[in-house]
């Protein structure tokens, strides 16, 4: 019997590692383009590894300050997915160690800046920079298509639509006097319009708290 037992065991062994099936998927969307490896517990359950990144440079005017942006997307994801139905819907949730960021340079509107709604000649402004940061760890909560590790998948298609929570955004602004006004009260007036600017600019990013993530890619299981 234990003989028996024993071969049953190992006959079944590939058909279990088949449905404990690995997977990597190659993907692209809102958090950028990243890498997953997924692993199959049972046909309903299976959990994911991966990483997202993308940089990208534009030029925005917030609060009448003309502002070079600098979008820093770097994301690493542990995901849990649940099949209800034992198909390919699923229903996600997990965390993201979230280093997306922006670094931000103002620039002066000709030959002048208007920061925190005054005037100021752009030769008394030696320099205008930035940043907005957000929560390290950020819990997401989403929906999915396509199980990469079903059974005998091979290749196949994935995609999520969710919502990554992280959180207000850390913002901060600073400005540099010029030489001409260095020390004086019209310096003084300058780093109180830029507290004055960076609560603002805080206040008009705002939204970023819940970042939308939608992404497809293709899988394959092997």
């Amino acid at each position: 019997m234990k003989k028996i037992a024993v071969l049953v065991v190992l006959a079944s062994l590939p058909l279990y590692a088949q449905a404990q099936g690995l997977s990597v998927s190659g993907k692209v969307g809102s958090l950028g383009m990243g890498l997953e490896l997924s692993k199959g517990y049972s046909e309903s359950f299976s959990t994911r590894l991966g990483f997202n990144t993308f940089n990208y440079n534009t030029t925005m005017v917030k609060n009448s300050v003309n502002y070079d942006f600098k979008l820093q997307l770097r994301t690493v994801s542990a995901l849990a997915d649940w099949y209800p139905m034992q198909g390919a819907f699923r229903a996600t949730t997990g965390l993201y160690y979230n280093n997306n960021k922006f670094a931000l340079t103002g620039k002066p509107t000709g030959a002048t800046y208007t920061i925190g709604g005054v005037n100021y000649n752009a030769a008394d402004v030696g320099n205008m920079y930035g940043s907005v940061s957000f929560n390290k760890v950020a819990p997401y909560f989403g929906l999915g298509w396509g199980n990469p590790v079903a059974q005998g998948k091979g290749w196949g298609l994935v995609s999520d639509l969710g919502v990554l929570v992280q959180g207000q955004p850390t913002t901060t602004l600073d400005a540099t006097c010029g030489p001409a006004i260095a020390g004086t009260a019209q310096c003084t007036n300058l780093q109180n319009s830029v507290a004055s600017e960076r609560a603002k600019l805080s206040s008009s990013l705002s939204n970023f708290k819940l970042y939308p993530v939608a992404t497809v890619g293709i899988s394959y299981q092997w």
